[in-house]
């Protein structure tokens, strides 16, 4: 892990985009972006580049919200991270183009990490305060959409990767060709260490966190289409319907 210094990643498809760019600061700089105050600690920022759009995430840290850094892997390389290997594993995710982070002492001052948008999508919450923000799929295609993600999810939790922050308005559905795809993003949070050493806990988390905003826009046979396709048996949804309702009532 870096201690002292600055590091960037870019992926191959991006570099064009980032020659010259050293450190956080040069891209910040460079698109005009927003150092966010203490008390937010992240800002994002859309680009309309010629080689298409962009969301560019500063995440800066000041005062004691620094001590949270030290030492800990910053969360800008880990949503690069995150997203890379939640393509692995089948889940749709926006293309991620770099992250970078500067360091002093093991302390995050900035860091940021850029990714490319998805086009024609609309979050999952939109839909469920305006039903007439965009309109649904077919229900063919929803009942393809929702076993996809059931067995999709069951992959990633069979192989201890859990998503931890699978809110609706983290998922985007979005129209491409003749069809719709679903996609997860903001994800810095996904794979943390806890629930690789409590995975059950972990896979109740996720189905929880999922089922309060599927019981409002969902009707009860397509939450029972994804239990089915998830392997969900009666104990795991009664645990994770109580956490949901503990947490997220």
């Amino acid at each position: 892990m870096l201690i002292h210094g600055v590091e960037m990643v870019v992926h191959p498809d991006a570099r064009a985009l980032f020659d010259g760019l050293r450190a956080p600061r040069d891209v910040i700089g460079k698109w005009g972006a927003e150092i966010p105050p203490a008390r937010r600690r992240s800002a994002v920022r859309e680009l309309r580049l010629p080689e298409g759009r962009f969301f560019l995430k500063i995440y800066a840290y000041s005062g004691l919200w620094r001590l949270r850094t030290v030492f800990i892997v910053s969360r800008a390389g880990r949503e690069y991270r995150n997203l890379l290997r939640m393509s692995e594993l089948g889940f749709r995710v926006p293309r991620p183009a770099a992250w970078g982070q500067a360091r002093t002492l093991g302390f995050v001052s900035e860091s940021f990490v850029m990714t490319r948008a998805v086009e024609g999508a609309v979050d999952l919450r939109s839909l469920i305060d305006d039903p007439g923000a965009a309109p649904l799929p077919p229900p063919a295609e929803r009942r393809r959409l929702i076993e996809d993600f059931a067995r999709t999810l069951r992959r990633a939790h069979e192989e201890g990767f859990f998503v931890h922050t699978l809110r609706f308005k983290n998922l985007l559905l979005a129209r491409e060709g003749d069809g719709h795809a679903l996609y997860v993003i903001d994800v810095p949070f996904a794979g943390i260490w806890r629930w690789r050493l409590f995975p059950g806990a972990g896979r109740v988390r996720d189905l929880a966190v999922l089922m309060k905003g599927a019981r409002q826009l969902l009707s009860r046979t397509e939450r029972m289409r994804f239990a089915r396709a998830y392997g969900a048996d009666r104990a795991l949804l009664r645990k994770a319907q109580a956490y949901q309702e503990r947490h997220y009532p």
